[in-house]
């Protein structure tokens, strides 16, 4: 995975706990965390910057899937989610329907909290990996996305 984001030399193995040090709101700089959500589905998680979608469609592979959720700039953005052919940015409503029901997006004590549970909540229900103690503690791989790695839109 490291090499298809061209961050051979710019990686840094750690949990999301450590990761989010590297938060910083209007950076230039690309910086992802990847972490197994689940066996067969991996979690990217902008933690500076935005990554471009050519990035995001040289990770997924035929058969393969991963979702994607970004924050930046003190907003959440839409989860994008790999299906196993093609990236989906406009997930179907059903997805929403579980974690709607079971009050997901009523948890958090900010805004931002509660939109971040609903979220997440949808990516548990729809991998079967659930966010406790041990997903925030779980090694995965921070990763500087090189200048001029990939295309500005």
């Amino acid at each position: 995975m490291v090499t298809e984001l061209r961050a051979e030399e710019e990686t840094l193995a750690c949990d999301l706990n450590q990761a989010r040090r590297w938060y910083q709101p209007y950076a230039d700089e690309i910086v992802v965390w990847v972490g197994e959500q689940s066996p067969g589905w991996v979690t990217i998680l902008n933690m500076s910057g935005l990554l471009p979608w050519p990035a995001l469609d040289a990770l997924s592979r035929p058969g393969g899937r991963a979702y994607s959720l970004s924050y930046y700039a003190g907003e959440v953005g839409e989860p994008a989610c790999f299906n196993g052919s093609e990236w989906e940015e406009d997930i179907s409503a059903d997805h929403w329907d579980r974690p709607r029901q079971e009050g997901a997006g009523l948890i958090g004590s900010s805004d931002l909290a509660r939109e971040m549970n609903f979220y997440l909540a949808a990516l548990a229900y729809t991998t079967g990996g659930f966010i406790d103690d041990a997903w925030f503690t779980t090694p995965g791989l921070l990763c500087r996305i090189p200048d001029g790695a990939w295309p500005r839109a």
